[in-house]
C-alpha cells in the first residue's frame, strides 16, 4: 500500500479534510508504534563487512560498508579469526578494559549511545559478521512501498493506528471502536509472522520408570 492509497483509505473514513501532512504524521506515528513494539522478523538485518585495521567504531564510521541504524544485536562474528564477539557494557569497559591497554584481538563489543563498538581496537583488516534488528527511518513524502518494513499484506494496521489518532483528535467515541479493530488486526499480524517454520522434526523420547517414582 502507498502513501497516496493510505491517504484514500483515511479519507473513506471521513478525514479527506485533513491535509496530507497532517495525515502523514498520524500514519508515521502508527508505524513508528507498531515496529518498535518487537523485534519483528521483518526488523532483522544480516550483514558482512570489513573493520580497517586500530578501529574500534563499528557503526557510522566513514569505512566503506559500516552499517547504520543498528538497533539491537542478535549475534556478531569475527569472521577473520573465529571469535563470537560477547556483548558487554559500556562502563565495565571503561572500569575493567580501558586501562589494561590490550593488543589482544577483540572479542567483546559494547554501546555508547546508538553506535556499536569493539574492545581492543582491531588487529588487521578484520571481516565481521553482524546480525541485528534495525531502527526504522520515519515516513516521509518520500517513502516508496518498497520502503516500508511492515510486509504488504498488513499495510492496512498502519492505517488502523493512524484512525484511532485521528478520532482522538476529533474527540469523537469512534476510537474506541477503531482501537478493536487495530488490536485485533495487530494480533493478526503477529500470528502471521511470528509462526513460520511448521516444519518440526519428529523426536523421540525414552522414558523408564524412573519418571513414575515419588520423591
Amino acid at each position: 500500500m502507498t502513501l497516496d492509497e493510505m491517504y484514500t483509505q483515511m479519507e473513506l473514513y471521513g478525514f479527506d479534510d485533513f491535509e496530507d501532512s497532517q495525515k502523514l504524521m498520524l500514519l508515521n506515528e502508527s508505524y513508528l508504534d507498531i515496529v518498535t513494539r518487537e523485534p519483528w522478523p521483518f526488523m532483522e538485518k544480516l550483514v558482512t563487512f570489513t573493520v580497517p585495521n586500530g578501529a574500534i567504531q563499528v557503526t557510522n564510521n566513514s569505512f566503506s560498508g559500516s552499517p547504520t541504524n543498528v538497533n539491537s544485536v542478535f549475534s556478531f562474528i569475527d569472521m577473520t579469526n573465529f571469535v563470537v564477539m560477547v556483548p558487554e557494557r559500556n562502563d565495565v569497559i571503561e572500569k575493567n578494559y580501558q586501562v589494561s591497554n590490550s593488543t589482544s584481538l577483540p572479542h567483546v563489543y559494547y554501546f555508547v549511545g546508538e553506535e556499536m563498538f569493539v574492545y581492543p581496537p582491531t588487529q588487521g583488516n578484520t571481516l565481521y559478521r553482524l546480525y541485528y534488528a534495525r531502527t526504522p527511518d520515519s515516513l516521509t513524502s518520500s517513502t516508496s512501498e518498497a520502503d516500508i518494513l511492515i510486509p504488504k499484506r498488513h499495510h492496512s494496521i498502519i492505517v488502523y493506528g493512524a484512525l484511532v489518532k485521528a478520532f482522538l483528535v476529533n474527540d469523537d467515541p469512534q476510537a474506541a471502536v477503531f482501537q478493536n479493530m487495530f488490536e485485533s488486526k495487530y494480533q493478526q499480524m503477529r500470528n502471521d509472522l511470528w509462526m513460520n517454520q511448521y516444519d518440526r522434526t519428529d523426536r523421540m523420547q525414552i522414558m523408564t520408570d524412573s519418571y513414575d517414582w515419588g520423591y
